[in-house]
């Protein structure tokens, strides 16, 4: 009889566990049906290079099911190098294989290359049926020294958007490489592009000059050929001056020109010259001066995307570091109106603040010239936060808002700040004058913010920039909804999509307001 029951009793074990087992197969296998993934790959894999060499890697974007339905509209990629290998430079996204699909149309958005991690955003402006499915993207890659290196694509900071569920694939393979380097690291020389940081007003011309700089002791440069880039839409190149030799200020006559075009449309210029002169009365430090006028307010940067230079040493060819340059397009100035802040005063303490927001670096239009702001403040000590107060801010010429508030609060404690725009990410503040090397990047824990009964001094926060990201009807997060947002109303200029999406209140939702969302997705969360 017991051994019936126990009989019994397995049976009932192994049908439930049939049953759950079944249960949990067909749960997954739909959850997986409802995710769309992508797949990053690299070729080569494995590559050896000598020091110096450059090698260029295939990146291709490719969703696991490739239909008529998965299409990809935009791309925010971010990889990095480690060990003895640099990134130089990478293309935008192109279809594969290349000539497949001549009608697709987009903006690079992002372009940012660094020697040890490049990130790239390209978002494209075609309907749905004429995407592509599978983009590739080529970076150049170089060894600077023996032994090891590989890429590494960043997952965290990399976004692939498209015709997906969510809008968003999510990520499955995601390939890593493995390169080995040898031999030696050869004599090296520097191109720079100067001055590193500049403002000028729109309109306004200017000078870049771009130089090959620490040149060997006793050697020269025999030819060099270079690819710079610009945003197009912020610059217009005036002119490209022939090289000379900056150690004497002249001799033109030592370099015979091989190329030189300049594609207005596209932001590049190539630059190539030779040198036929004796081995020792090589230039030393050739320079160009490149003639530039600002054409719309907006800051970029002057890149040097790849370069090759040889002389009389024995490897023939230099290594080379890059020094790039950075500009800030202004207004070009008039009359100044100070706005006229509004905002509740019925607190024991009145605030006056002074903002700056991603992407805004003027005066909007006065039907655009209002941004209702939401503040609240944090009793570091009780841990108690107020209600949210929401003041209208106006900006002035040089794109800084103002606005007031006030707040019946205990003026004995310390006071975390939190801020938060009609389109941004919100902002935890905890010093009164808070400062940030690069946008997004201030943060705090502990609030430090002393207030007083009636008004305040102007608390100036426009050392740090108030990131864009979350659009109505905000959620906390930047997210799928948002980017697609954006996307859907490119072009726009009604006032519902302005209203909603025009990040940079410039009156059209642009690839600006684009590329400033896709900037924000390393920051994604509002700051508690």
């Amino acid at each position: 009889m017991k051994k019936i029951k126990l009989f019994v009793i397995a049976v009932v074990i192994i049908a439930g566990s049939l049953f759950m087992w079944q249960y949990v197969n067909n749960f997954l296998s739909k959850s997986r049906a409802a995710v769309d993934r992508v797949d990053l790959t690299l070729s080569p894999k494995s590559e050896t290079l000598k020091v110096g060499e450059e090698k260029t890697i295939v990146l291709l974007i490719k969703p696991q099911l490739v239909d008529g339905d998965k299409k990809i509209s935009g791309i925010d990629l971010t990889i990095a190098t480690e060990g003895n290998i640099s990134i130089l430079g990478l293309t935008p996204p192109a279809p594969f294989p290349l000539g497949s699909n001549t009608n697709l149309k987009g903006a690079q958005l992002i372009n940012d290359v660094k020697e040890k991690q490049a990130r790239i955003a390209y978002v494209y402006t075609n309907p749905s049926n004429e995407l592509s499915s599978v983009l590739q993207i080529q970076l150049r890659i170089k060894g600077t020294a023996p032994g090891s290196g590989k890429l590494v694509i960043n997952k965290e900071k990399t976004e692939i958007a498209g015709i997906a569920i969510g809008n968003i694939f999510e990520l499955g393979l995601v390939d890593e490489t493995s390169y080995s380097v040898s031999g030696q690291a050869g004599p090296s020389v520097t191109l720079q592009i100067s001055p590193k940081t500049t403002q000028k007003e729109v309109g306004e011309a200017f000078p870049l000059t771009f130089q090959i700089v620490n040149t060997p002791e006793g050697k020269g440069i025999s030819a060099f050929t270079i690819n710079l880039s610009y945003d197009k839409d912020l610059l217009e190149i005036i002119s490209v001056g022939d090289p000379i030799d900056a150690v004497t200020n002249g001799d033109k006559d030592k370099f015979t020109q091989g190329k030189k075009e300049i594609n207005q449309n596209k932001g590049e210029i190539i630059l190539s010259y030779l040198s036929t002169v004796a081995q020792d009365q090589l230039p030393k430090k050739p320079k160009i001066e490149i003639q530039v006028k600002g054409k719309k307010t907006g800051t970029g940067e002057f890149k040097i995307v790849s370069a090759q230079v040889t002389g009389n040493i024995s490897e023939n060819e230099y290594q080379t570091s890059i020094e790039n340059a950075s500009y800030d397009i202004v207004s070009d100035g008039g009359p100044t109106n100070t706005p006229v802040p509004t905002g509740g005063t019925d607190g024991n303490v009145k605030l006056n603040l002074k903002l700056k927001f991603q992407g805004i670096l003027g005066k909007p239009a006065d039907a655009l010239n209002k941004m209702a702001v939401k503040i609240k403040l944090l009793n570091e000590l009780t841990e108690t936060a107020t209600d949210y107060k929401s003041a209208d801010f106006t900006a002035d010429d040089k794109g800084v808002w103002s606005g007031n508030t006030s707040f019946n609060i205990d003026v004995n404690a310390k006071y975390i700040l939190y801020v938060k725009g009609p389109y941004h990410i919100q902002k935890k503040i905890c010093d009164e004058k808070p400062i940030e090397t690069a946008d997004g990047t201030y943060s705090c824990i502990k609030g430090n913010i002393s207030l007083k009964k009636g008004y305040n001094d102007v608390f100036d926060l426009t050392g740090i920039i108030l990131l864009v990201g979350d659009l109505p009807d905000q959620n906390g997060a930047v997210d799928a909804y948002d980017i697609s947002l954006v996307r859907n109303n490119l072009g726009k200029t009604d006032e519902t999509s302005v209203a909603n999406s025009d990040v940079n209140r410039d009156g059209i939702v642009d690839t600006q307001d684009y590329s400033s969302i896709i900037a924000a997705l390393s920051i994604k969360q509002d700051e508690e």
